[in-house]
Formats: structure tokens, sequence, C-alpha cells
């Protein structure tokens, strides 16, 4: 950039001022350092120099800010992350499997509360609730078998049991979302978790973005939420918010409902737009200005706020239609996004300035969100002995960097291997080694594709932690 402002150095300046009082022979002769009139020219002359510097860098700064004003070329606000709470009851009890076979379902009805098991019959059980008459003395009865685990969580009437059938308990989580099946009462009804469920953790309110429903029989459903304020700090830990444990609050109350919890990360939060990201935006918008071009119609979608990625497929799904693919990060188009595209689409004749439309004339061009890929990742850390961090606590974190990382990616992008070994080491500095069991090679996720995982998606992300024995 050519000098807009000639700018000195304090060393040229000190120069101009002894120059000065020499030429004009005011008498001053003593300018060797730390003398009084040294001092002086030299203090001044750093004052001036930096004031300069600080005004010419504020100058450089403005001018394509001003430029982008007075375009109405914004930047893109800062957005808020996105993920998943999970509102739940708790069960009067949980029992787990661990024996070979392959299948082992709970049945209970008003008098029996049994298990079949495929590929193990030996571990099949029965037990009468008239010898049983409390959930204490039913677990009792379970833990003497072999295979089998139950803890009581409230102790209860047998009889009062959810009647299940065929309640498969293999791959089952959890109150607390650990492996074993959750055994409800009878009485835990149908209830409806509003849109707008809130849950405060450390001054950050979450939000439900939808209402769902907490089925009779199940304790927790999965509701996608959304934090309130925009920023990084909504970039929310696995079991950030853990009511249970203290951590966190729910201001929506609602009868039956005990406890919150996120079992996987939120992800998506970010600050504002950078200046160098909105260069880089107006560069890309400035090429793509002419309607109907691929670039021009992305780069202006892309400038929506809710907007994380986008792409156009050409001559999809037949010739004259070109298929526009939206994410924000949701998985989903609401009403509102919809239409806001579809003006810039179309054009809007009452606003011309800021609508003057990009579609190409005699093209169709539907608007529709990427197919959504569910990844499953495992890896395997360690840690060095003479490092005092708990497991636990690098676990959550290895997981909560793979799942954001993940859930962040744009349209067409690849999971990349190499990418979740940098991630999850530099999630946690205790972590010393780390085996990617799972997958064992770069996931492809096609153009049309965005890759997700953990819980409320049908992907997971499963992390095993252990201590160094050989360095």
């Amino acid at each position: 950039m050519p000098d807009i402002i000639k700018n000195y150095t304090a060393e040229q300046l000190s120069n101009f001022y002894r120059n000065k009082i020499i030429s004009d022979d005011v008498g001053l002769t003593d300018f060797n350092e730390g003398s009084k009139t040294q001092s002086i020219i030299d203090s001044n002359s750093e004052i001036v120099s930096s004031i300069a510097m600080d005004f010419k860098e504020g100058l450089v700064k403005a001018i394509p800010t001003a430029l982008y004003e007075g375009l109405g070329f914004s930047k893109k606000p800062a957005a808020s992350a996105i993920g998943f709470i999970r509102p739940y009851r708790v069960p009067v009890m949980t029992v787990n499997y661990t024996g070979a076979g392959t299948s082992a379902v709970i049945n209970s009805d008003a008098s029996t509360f049994s298990a079949s098991v495929t590929g193990a019959v030996s571990d099949n059980f029965s037990f009468d609730y008239a010898s049983y008459p409390t959930t204490n003395n039913l677990v009792e009865a379970i833990n003497a078998l072999t295979n089998w685990t139950a803890a009581v969580i409230n102790n209860a009437s047998t009889v009062e049991i959810f009647q299940y059938t065929s309640k498969e308990i293999i791959g089952s989580k959890n109150y607390k979302y650990q492996d074993g099946l959750d055994i409800a009462l009878t009485s835990d009804t149908e209830i409806i978790i509003p849109e707008g469920y809130s849950v405060t953790i450390d001054d950050i309110e979450v939000l439900t973005t939808s209402e769902n429903t907490l089925l009779a029989g199940e304790t927790g459903v999965q509701c996608a939420a959304r934090v309130v304020l925009p920023g990084l700090d909504g970039n929310l830990k696995v079991n950030a918010i853990d009511t249970f444990e203290g951590k966190g609050y729910i201001n929506s109350v609602i009868e039956g409902i005990s406890y919150a919890i996120n079992d996987s990360s939120f992800s998506g939060g970010r600050l504002e737009e950078t200046e160098i990201e909105r260069a880089q935006r107006f560069i890309e918008t400035i090429n793509g200005l002419n309607a109907g071009t691929r670039l021009g119609i992305i780069s202006a979608i892309k400038a929506i706020p809710d907007v994380r990625s986008a792409d156009l497929l050409p001559a999809t799904p037949t010739k004259g239609t070109n298929t526009i693919l939206v994410d924000d990060g949701t998985g989903f188009l609401s009403a509102e996004l919809q239409a806001e595209i579809e003006k810039i689409l179309e054009g809007d004749p009452d606003d011309i300035v800021n609508y003057p439309g990009k579609e190409a004339y005699g093209m169709d061009y539907p608007i529709t969100v990427p197919t959504l890929i569910d990844v499953n990742i495992g890896v395997a850390i360690t840690r060095l002995p003479s490092i005092d961090v708990d497991l636990d606590e690098i676990k959550i974190d290895v997981q909560s960097a793979i799942e954001q990382y993940i859930n962040t990616q744009k349209i067409g992008a690849d999971v990349l291997v190499s990418e979740i070994i940098r991630v999850s080491k530099n999630s946690n500095a205790a972590v010393y080694d780390i085996t990617v069991n799972t997958p064992s090679d770069t996931i492809s996720i096609a153009g049309s594709e965005r890759a997700q995982t953990g819980v409320g998606t049908g992907g997971t992300v499963s992390v095993t932690a252990s201590i160094a024995t050989s360095i």
C-alpha cells in the first residue's frame, strides 16, 4: 500500500530536532546522552513517533472498513454453539449384562421380571415379584447371577416397575450415560419437553430448539439445543452441564424432570468475523458479482449469519436444475432461513439494493440440506505415570475435541484420521499417545454430505484411557 501519511522513527525525529536547534543557534550545545537537552528531544521524539504510527495504523484499518460499511458489507456476527441436552428423571434401578450373548432383553409384566439372552441361554433369568417385593430384593438376586449386575437408585415396590417388553440391554446407557439399562416406574408417564426448556451453567444459558417427548418408561430424552449468547464460551465440553453433580441448574421446572446433562459437546460457537475473514469473503463476493454464477450464488448465501457452509450442485437432479445445499449446523432448514435464501436467489422488488437476485433465468434452484453422515470414532489414549491428571478428565477433553472437530466440518469435508489425532493431543497436555481404532483411514464425505457425531445424531465417540506402561 502506498504511503498515506509519512511517518518517522523516534531516532529520525530526534535528529530533526537536534539539527533545527543547531541551525537556529539558540545557544544549546550539549547533545550528549543524558543531557537535559537530549532527554527533552528524545522524549518528545518517542511520543510524536508513537502517535503518528498509531494514527497511520488506525487510518489504514479504517479505509477498508469504511469501504465495507459504505457498501453494506457488514461483518458476520458471532454465532451460537449447538448441541443436545438430556432432561431426565431418576430410575428405580439399573441393570447391566456383561456376558457373551449377542442380545439380552428385559421383560416385565404384572408379576414377573425376566431376561432372555440370545447366544447364551444359561444367562436367562426370571424372578417372581411375590418372592422379591422390593427393588432392593430384586437387585440382590440379580447381582448373585453370573454376567449380571444391578444397582438400586430408588428403592420401591417391584410391582411398580414399568412393564417392559423385549427391552434390549446391550448397548443401553443409563441415566448417568454409563453402560446399563434404566428400569423406570409404572407411574413414569409421558412428559412433554417444550421448545425453550432452559438450563444454565456459569451464566451460559442453553435453550431447547424444538419440542420433544419423554416417553413413559424412559428416563431421559435427547433434545436439540442452542446456547443463547454467541461466542466461544458456548462450546461446552461433554458433561459441562450435569445438574445431578451440581454443575448448572434447571430454569424451566417441569414436574417429573429431576436433572439435565449434556452427554456430548456443544460446538459451532464462534466470535464475530475478523477483518481478515471479511476481506477474504469480500474478494469472493466481488469475484462472484455476476448473477447466475455458482460463486456469486454461494457467496451471497454464505453471507447469511446462520449459514455455516453452502454449496451448489449443478444439473442436479436433472438438467435445468441446480440444487442449493445449505448447512446451519442443525441438519434442518428453518422456514426463516428458507425464505431468506429464496429472497437472495429470486430478488425482492421492494428491496432491489439488498436483494437484486442471483439465480439464472430459466433455471430451478431447489434448496435443501446436506445428507448427514453419522460417524463413529474409537480412540485409545495413554497418559504418563508421572503426570497427575485424572483419566476421566482426559477422556472428556478428547471426546469433546473430536466431536467439535467433526460437527463443525463443512459440506463435503472428509473426516481425517490425522486431524482426529491432532485435536485429541491438543485437547489436554496430559495426552501422551493416541491410537485411532476407528476409522482405520480417512472417511470420505461426498459433496452433498456432511459428517456428524455424538448423542442425538446416531454417531458415537468412544474414548478409552490408560496409563502408559512402557515409554
